[in-house]
């Protein structure tokens, strides 16, 4: 082989400059039996090369003796060109061996460069056959979609879309479930869902594809109703669906769905598969639902690192510490190696506790015992966990020796410390780290104008709105959801009585009337205007966590548990006003907020008053 290569033409690796004028057919090629064996030859050491200085000789000896291309080699041929010249100048590759491209090939090249995840060349393919005259078809379609969905280029995948469209394929199966898993992926599921509703025939893996689509893009509640369509068609659900339908409940906290659709599978005799049974543990602890998530991580015969993760995380958020302390004891002992995920989850619960020590401990372990690197959430943790406890200067070296630049995680996690103890210097050099990072994010100014309500510091608090204003920069509204029989129900954030709702603020001033003769008063303090204290306790009252809690109230039965989800963090006046609430109501309460769940029992939390 060393002896053929030296033979090969070492004058350049431009090899376009080599191609011959061709005046024979490209039949009387491929009939030529010399050509047949040359090709042959060829092929087989093309497969064999890896070094591109080698590959670029033998390549200019393709070129100079007009030997037919194969994939093999078009696609060494393509590689070695972008990675001397980049993908302009190797598109002249399309033109100068046209008389040996196809379809056929072509094809061969999207689907082996989508499926090596190399992506920029299984477009850069289809581009340039369009642009030789080479004609796609439905095996063409679904494999540079997907190519086009993984670099994300709507501006690609409208253009696929409409060659798709114009080349009579809007009938392919296959074509039009790429194209609704393209515009998903894109973040555009209205338009995947379009082509969905336009497609003549459907399989499971459409469904699938929708399903999932509106899941990843956090439109929760379009991914339920699109399975619950799926059902109507009589469609059979597979471990596919479940797995994207059950992500869709855990964030709404949809439990009573979660429970069907469990049912379901048992029903139907689904699979309790790795990606099933994991789902299946992350619903039920995403919905407060711990002692079933770990009947399912029991049934489960397969498990791996990502099962023990999600019962981990499960404990975690729900604040049983120690059942995730013991898990993770549990999931060593087994052989599992845990990962980044699974001492995020065990810092968490350490911080949901105040587990100090044992959260240094396992910081510690997880660098020097398994050679894991923390990333910027596990350094949020220990802020958080250290400034939680008091421990702000030691939150702050750590800060200082971290191996990275600190992001919104790590200073939002020593902000919350500060107004936790009344910090309001570092507090503010928090803050403004936060601000220089994120101009544009509102929840930081509010955090900031909070910090001065406190202090009653009025005309800085007035600063910050006035920069909020001028700057067009709105807060996140607070955003809550209950399901009551089978419904999610969302309330959001209200300063005025709005209409249609008059049952709801009645039941609501009701409660409130028979918890003040108990003795509740509103925590008024981090109520961000200079007004009086009626006023503020009228903004506390119109909570959406509130406005949830009192439709539960009007339309449960008394022994249901009350199932609550916020997107923001529960404040302390609806944290005392839910205590209260599950004694006087004798209900069961489950708040799942930004940070962590509160189930709510007999007039105290499981949170034990610390989040």
């Amino acid at each position: 082989m060393k002896r053929f290569l030296l033979q090969a033409s070492t004058k350049t690796y431009q090899w376009t400059r080599y191609l011959p004028n061709r005046t024979h057919s490209i039949s009387a090629l491929a009939d030529n039996p010399a050509t047949q064996t040359a090709e042959l030859a060829y092929t087989h050491l093309m497969s064999l090369l890896t070094n591109h200085t080698h590959i670029n000789q033998v390549l200019t000896q393709i070129i100079i003796n007009s030997i037919p291309i194969n994939q093999i080699s078009f696609m060494k041929l393509i590689d070695s060109s972008v990675l001397s010249n980049g993908f302009a100048p190797s598109a002249l590759l399309f033109t100068q061996f046209q008389d040996f491209i196809d379809s056929e090939l072509c094809n061969h090249l999207i689907r082996s460069y989508t499926d090596l995840n190399k992506h920029l060349h299984a477009v850069f393919v289809y581009t340039h056959m369009r642009k030789a005259g080479i004609f796609p078809n439905c095996l063409t379609f679904p494999a540079v979609l997907k190519s086009v969905a993984q670099l994300c280029l709507r501006d690609i995948g409208k253009l696929v879309h409409c060659c798709v469209v114009k080349m009579g394929f809007a009938s392919d199966i296959y074509t039009n479930t790429a194209l609704v898993s393209m515009y998903c992926t894109c973040l555009l599921p209205g338009e995947g869902h379009r082509v969905f509703d336009e497609m003549p025939e459907r399989n499971l893996v459409s469904w699938n594809a929708l399903i999932t689509g509106y899941t990843h893009n956090r439109k929760f509640g379009e991914a339920i109703e699109v399975f619950r369509d799926m059902q109507a068609a009589g469609a059979e659900p597979g471990e596919v669906t479940m797995v994207g339908v059950l992500s869709a409940c855990a964030h709404l906290g949809a439990l009573n769905q979660g429970k069907w659709i469990h049912d379901y599978i048992v029903r139907n005799r689904l699979q309790l598969n790795v990606f099933v049974g994991t789902a299946l543990m992350d619903m039920y602890g995403k919905c407060g639902v711990v002692d079933e998530a770990e009947k399912v991580f029991g049934a489960m015969r397969v498990k791996n690192v990502y099962t023990w993760n999600v019962l981990i995380s499960g404990y975690a958020m729900n604040g049983l510490g120690e059942a995730a302390l013991q898990a993770f004891d549990m999931m060593i002992l087994e052989n599992f190696r845990p990962s980044e995920v699974t001492f995020l989850g065990i810092l968490c619960a350490c911080c949901h506790q105040g587990l100090v020590e044992v959260g240094r401990r396992h910081f510690i372990s997880m660098k020097e015992e398994y050679g894991l690197k923390p990333r910027i959430e596990h350094y949020g943790c220990m802020v958080d966990l250290l400034g939680r406890a008091g421990l702000l200067d030691e939150a702050q070296d750590l800060i200082h020796t971290m191996n990275m630049k600190p992001d919104p995680i790590i200073w939002r996690a020593l902000l919350g410390a500060c107004r936790i103890h009344g910090n309001t210097q570092l507090g503010q050099f928090a803050i403004r780290n936060l601000i220089e990072l994120e101009p544009n994010n509102g929840a930081n100014y509010v955090l900031l104008s909070n910090l001065y309500a406190r202090d009653r510091k009025w005309i800085q608090f007035g600063e910050v709105r006035k920069m909020m204003n001028h700057r067009g920069i709105r807060k996140v509204p607070g955003c809550s959801s209950i399901e009551i029989e089978n419904v999610v129900y969302e309330f959001v954030v209200s300063n005025l009585m709005e209409e249609g709702y008059e049952e709801l603020y009645k039941m609501l001033a009701d409660v409130k009337k028979e918890l003040k003769v108990a003795g509740y008063a509103e925590y008024t303090d981090m109520v961000s205007y200079d007004i009086e204290e009626e006023e503020k306790e009228t903004t506390l009252m119109y909570h959406s966590e509130k406005l949830a809690l009192a439709f539960g109230l009007l339309k449960s039965s008394p022994d249901m548990t009350l199932r609550i989800v916020k997107n923001l963090r529960i404040c302390q006046d609806c944290h005392q006003f839910f205590k209260l609430v599950s004694l006087l109501y004798r209900r069961d309460i489950a708040v799942r907020d930004g940070n962590r769940f509160h189930h709510f029992n007999g007039g105290a939390c499981s949170c034990k008053d610390y989040w």
